[in-house]
């Protein structure tokens, strides 16, 4: 009995062992193989770097506002911002702070509880709740009116995009006042017209998009043949359109904007990749060696410049720094900023007026 009490104890300590002991080899293997990727010569300068316009920013949890990153600057509002959309007026924003939507005025300072928000994808869904959309939110065009998206959870396979339940409901900021627009709202995306119209997309039987028109009374698809972009002046009759949309930080309007000023070059030979604007480069990148094999440490493909398009914000993972970086696409200069820095900023059909519109809305080009 005995024996059998030490064998099976053997066994538990084999088994609870092997998890430390597997632990141990991949600490062991990362620590023979891992090389970091860094940024050659390294030398950050201090600077000021004031941007063309004012911006809402964020430093750690503190919402702040100005024409530069600075710590230093007024605190609007405490908290962790998930999603956001700036007003078109840039004197407001929509953003998201632990499970709540709120509005902040930046003049005079108010901030706005809106209401409680949650993600279609939350899993599992708790049926049967009902809750507004923490994204898909637009702005009016005269910056007074939110839009945002009631839903209910219910069962679904994925996330419930196109919910029959989800409901489009309207938020007036001067009058605090919250109302119900349209339903049901099946909707992937919309964007609003010159008066009360509201284009949304939604889903037909056969599995493809319609475009649908809401003219405040009644509402009405839009015949084009699918696939195709759809003119302006085909979305009224009556009237020449005007659209107007914002785009929200999943549109990926800010890299693409980057990407026409700034680009990566590897120089295979040394092992390096620049960071480089036309015939100018800025910064150098070592290559470095990770669990899935080669890679460069910077994620400049992820940055933004600043209102005026001379500084660019970008983060890094580099051995020597790891943080974000500010550089001066016109000097070169880059300096270091705090590690939590992030910018906000929103650009709608009127301020990038590159875009098509199609079935599926609006999309940026």
């Amino acid at each position: 009995m005995a024996r059998i009490k030490n064998r099976k104890a053997l066994i538990l300590s084999a088994v609870l062992l092997a998890p430390v002991v597997f632990v141990g080899a991949v600490w062991l293997w990362w620590s023979a193989h891992y090389i970091p990727s860094n940024i050659v010569n390294f030398h950050p300068k201090d600077f000021e770097a004031k941007a063309a316009a004012e911006f809402f920013y964020s430093v750690g949890d503190e919402l702040k506002f100005g024409d530069e990153i600075s710590p230093q600057s007024p605190t609007l509002m405490r908290g962790r911002i998930a999603h956001f959309l700036v007003s078109p007026d840039n004197g407001r924003i929509a953003a998201v702070v632990s499970g709540n939507l709120v509005v902040v005025i930046r003049t005079p300072l108010l901030i706005r509880q809106v209401a409680q928000v949650d993600t279609i994808f939350r899993e599992p869904k708790p049926l049967g709740r009902q809750f507004f959309r923490d994204f898909e939110m637009q702005w009016s065009r005269d910056s007074k009116i939110l839009y945002l998206v009631k839903d209910e959870f219910y069962e679904t396979k994925g996330a419930q995009l196109f919910s029959d339940k989800a409901e489009l409901w309207a938020y007036d900021v001067d009058a605090n006042h919250l109302w119900i627009v349209l339903k049901p709202f099946p909707a992937g995306s919309f964007f609003l017209g010159q008066k009360s119209g509201i284009y949304f997309s939604v889903p037909t039987e056969n599995g493809d998009l319609q475009l649908q028109c809401f003219d405040g009374k009644e509402t009405h698809d839009i015949r084009v043949p699918y696939g195709q972009a759809i003119p302006v002046e085909q979305l009224n009759a009556s009237f020449r359109e005007s659209p107007f949309f914002s785009f929200d930080d999943f549109s990926g309007l800010d890299q693409m904007r980057a990407a026409k000023y700034l680009s990566t070059a590897k120089d295979e030979a040394n092992g390096i990749e620049w960071l480089e604007a036309g015939n100018r480069r800025y910064l150098a990148f070592t290559i470095g060696v990770g669990f899935k094999g080669f890679y460069h440490c910077d994620q400049a493909d992820q940055g933004e410049f600043l209102p005026g398009d001379r500084y660019f914000l970008f983060s890094n993972y580099c051995g020597n720094y790891e943080g974000q970086i500010l550089l001066d696409s016109r000097t070169g200069d880059y300096e270091r900023l705090p590690k939590d820095s992030r910018v906000y900023q929103t650009f709608n059909t009127e301020s990038y007026p590159h875009f098509k519109i199609t079935v599926d809305g609006i999309k940026a080009e």
